[in-house]
């Protein structure tokens, strides 16, 4: 399967179709293209849906506004326990690349310490998952946005980013899938 080889090539595609295609055809011309390129017409149909959500003039420069603003590293972290008995921390890593590829990495370590008067025993248990694949921002500018995301299995869905205390357009923080997440 392909797909857009970075946001820049996004924007000249959704430039282009704006400019050349009648309204009421942007959508079905952009779900086509992706056909071809071998997504499944729901996969194609559900990023058309997504991208071009306003399907106005000026679509293409808010989507790249879009993905500049999400372009990077957005972690969160949970911890339980307490350190010298049972501790148990989780580290939830979300990266959004320029070449419109994702990874979602989720790192839990698990540790104990036991002591008694004639032994002492400890144990540590790491465990993790990542997901890779690829991602798409929507054509308006708003504190909540639905990405674009599918999996490099095909899963493909929207999921939820909104911009937290962002009064000063710093972008520093935000919420994915209804969890805070912090610039890295």
């Amino acid at each position: 399967m392909n797909y857009f080889r970075d946001v820049s090539a996004l924007h000249d595609v959704l430039a282009v179709l704006y400019k050349d295609a009648p309204s009421e055809q942007r959508r079905a011309t952009l779900a086509r293209f992706l056909e071809e390129w071998g997504f499944t017409p729901e996969q194609a149909s559900l990023y058309v849906s997504t991208v071009l959500c306003r399907d106005a003039e000026g679509s293409a420069d808010w989507t790249a506004i879009n993905a500049s603003h999400i372009v990077g590293s957005w972690v969160r972290g949970e911890q339980q326990g307490n350190v010298g008995s049972w501790l148990s921390t989780m580290k939830e890593t979300w990266k959004f690349n320029v070449d419109l590829t994702y990874e979602h990495k989720i790192e839990r370590y698990e540790s104990s310490i036991s002591t008694g008067p004639f032994f002492q025993s400890s144990y540590s248990r790491p465990a993790g998952s990542l997901q890779s694949g690829i991602w798409a921002p929507p054509d308006w500018i708003r504190d909540q946005l639905d990405l674009f995301v599918m999996s490099s299995d095909g899963f493909a869905r929207q999921m939820k980013l909104e911009w937290i205390d962002n009064s000063n357009c710093d972008y520093r923080a935000c919420s994915i899938a209804g969890q805070r997440f912090g610039r890295e």
